[in-house]
């Protein structure tokens, strides 16, 4: 069991929260309105609602779900805290870096003021896919895509990726999470044009041995 804070309540809190939730995993919810967070509205009851800081200190994992433009700043404000946890950023920036020559994660790296401990993952995954995965056969299981410079919190993201039935692809560094912030905005094209924008889609790299 792994105590898991995840910093946001959006799609991607429900999901994944519910999703771990129910392979054993405790689930605290960081927000910045608690009082207005409850188990009926996520889908799911977290171990506990609290502020950003409190769910911070009480995790080992903490999930940034938050929208990418509020993501420096809250990394920014806890990053002592931050430093002493696995940190798995899932946050996209679409369109709002230059060129794409940076990741976003590099971006979130600046404000933790290192790379160790922090991985990029799951950020092209949609959230109905995420609920979908453990129901799914093995051999079409989604694809988890980490990277990192710190192969330890990689393994540790891998595991929990592993736990929600999906393959996790190692992408290598953390400057790579710049392709897979490019893929995102091809899969939402691509998911709006082909299947009326269900959100149930998602990458699969084909022709590997299965994991």
């Amino acid at each position: 069991m792994t105590r898991i804070g995840i910093l946001g309540t959006g799609l991607m809190c429900r999901a994944l929260g519910a999703a771990w939730t129910a392979t054993g995993h405790e689930i605290l919810i960081g927000t910045r309105e608690p009082g207005r967070v409850n188990g009926d509205a996520l889908g799911y009851q977290p171990a506990a609602v609290g502020s950003h800081a409190e769910a911070i200190e009480s995790s080992e994992v903490v999930v940034l779900a938050v929208p990418f433009a509020a993501v420096a700043p809250l990394v920014s404000e806890h990053r002592i805290r931050l430093r002493r946890r696995i940190l798995i950023d899932i946050s996209n920036p679409f369109d709002a870096l230059d060129s794409n020559l940076r990741a976003g994660a590099e971006l979130t790296a600046d404000a933790l003021g290192t790379r160790e401990g922090l991985v990029a993952a799951f950020k092209d995954n949609f959230a109905a896919t995420i609920r979908q995965a453990s129901a799914g056969p093995v051999d079409l299981r989604p694809d988890v895509k980490i990277a990192g410079d710190d192969e330890e919190a990689k393994a540790a993201a891998a595991t929990l990726a592993y736990d929600l039935n999906h393959r996790v692809l190692d992408c290598g560094s953390l400057h790579n999470a710049r392709l897979i912030d490019s893929m995102v905005s091809l899969m939402l094209f691509l998911d709006e044009r082909y299947a009326g924008f269900t959100m149930k889609t998602g990458w699969r790299f084909t022709g590997l041995d299965s994991q």
